[in-house]
């Protein structure tokens, strides 16, 4: 375990991998996820009235796995519950560091600030998004609701509360001055009643900051998150973007994610040049195991920590090798760990949403 100083005084140390991005950062705040990285921080599963003891066994194996993967590329922090500490440390090794921190479920994308870099040299900043469990869906989040603020307080980072609700699982920027999200998540009244589009964008131009937003459509099947934008497409450097589709008409998604598409080959940087749009198949419902409703067969949400990729596998294995191939192809000089994450995915989510990083 690791407690305050401690945790400081490590992440001081590795702040100093990379100094280069820093002159490099433009916007601000929200970075690209291909950064250097301090660390990766994950928050060990607690959500019995979510789930079932069986299948937070089962989560909870699945980020150990996801934890280990990563540990090998960069720092990993596993948030835990008193009482946590050493059911952590047996399923996750020596090189994952435990701080105990009160929370509930895993998903620290949502739940934990958007760290960036702040405006003095070395500097971090945390930026809360006022989590409200994805539209005020789900009981027994009270924990996570304060925990970006207290997570904030713990590790040091100056704090600031943006004026619209969010998760950061409903983001991705191109590291260029532009953010990606969706509609159906941030212009959803369950989210931001009241508020117009270009309320809420320009409020997520005054926190990312930014100097573009994008707005796909995102998900109306998507019931859990409401379309967020990290299960639907994903940069790879600034200009290429993966969109993830299917070529199943009989998928209810099938409309949606063809529109996501569309949107992001039309859509425009800051410097008002078009993207590199590379369409990517899910895996086909018939080719996998039986799956719930609710099952993120999402390739794109995916880790990429430093000098390499943590992604899923789903069981259709043509697809699953061709996402591989994809990946490896655009990143040729990440290592690539591919990983079943099956009750994870059962639950909506992803590896993305299991992760936060905190940049270099």
């Amino acid at each position: 375990m690791i407690d305050r100083r401690g945790f400081i005084a490590n992440l001081g140390s590795t702040m100093a991998m990379s100094t280069a991005w820093a002159g490099q950062r433009g916007t601000g705040w929200m970075l690209p996820e291909w950064v250097p990285h301090a660390a990766c921080v994950m928050a060990w599963c607690a959500a019995y009235s979510t789930y079932k003891r069986s299948e937070i066994t089962r989560i909870r194996k699945e980020q150990a796995r996801i934890a280990r993967a990563i540990a090998e590329f960069e720092p990993v922090i596993m948030l835990a519950n008193a009482g946590d500490e050493s059911a952590i440390a047996k399923a996750c090794g020596p090189n994952v560091q435990i701080v105990t921190l009160e929370h509930y479920d895993t998903w620290t994308r949502d739940t934990l600030p958007v760290i960036g870099l702040g405006e003095q040299p070395g500097s971090h900043h945390a930026t809360g998004w006022n989590f409200n469990a994805w539209g005020e869906k789900f009981d027994g989040y009270d924990a996570d609701r304060t925990l970006a603020e207290r997570y904030a307080g713990f590790a040091g980072l100056d704090f600031s509360r943006a004026s619209i609700i969010a998760e950061g699982g409903a983001f991705e920027t191109d590291g260029r001055g532009t953010v990606v999200t969706t509609e159906t998540c941030l212009l959803n009244p369950n989210r931001n009643p009241g508020m117009s589009r270009q309320d809420v964008e320009d409020a997520i131009k005054a926190y990312a900051p930014c100097e573009n937003v994008v707005w796909l459509w995102g998900s109306e099947v998507d019931e859990v998150t409401d379309g967020h934008v990290d299960g639907i497409m994903r940069f790879f450097g600034p200009n290429i973007v993966v969109v993830e589709v299917t070529d199943d008409k009989e998928d209810p998604e099938y409309a949606e994610l063809q529109e996501n598409a569309v949107r992001m080959e039309a859509a425009r940087n800051s410097r008002g040049d078009h993207y590199e749009v590379i369409r990517l198949n899910r895996p086909l419902w018939e080719n996998m195991p039986e799956r719930g409703p609710d099952f993120a067969s999402s390739y794109v949400n995916s880790y990429f920590p430093n000098d390499g990729i943590v992604m899923p596998r789903f069981g259709d294995a043509g697809r699953d090798e061709n996402a591989r191939a994809l990946f490896a192809e655009l990143e040729p000089d990440r290592k690539i760990v591919q990983l079943d994450i099956d009750q994870i995915a059962e639950g909506g989510g992803g590896i993305h949403c299991c992760t936060m990083q905190i940049p270099a």
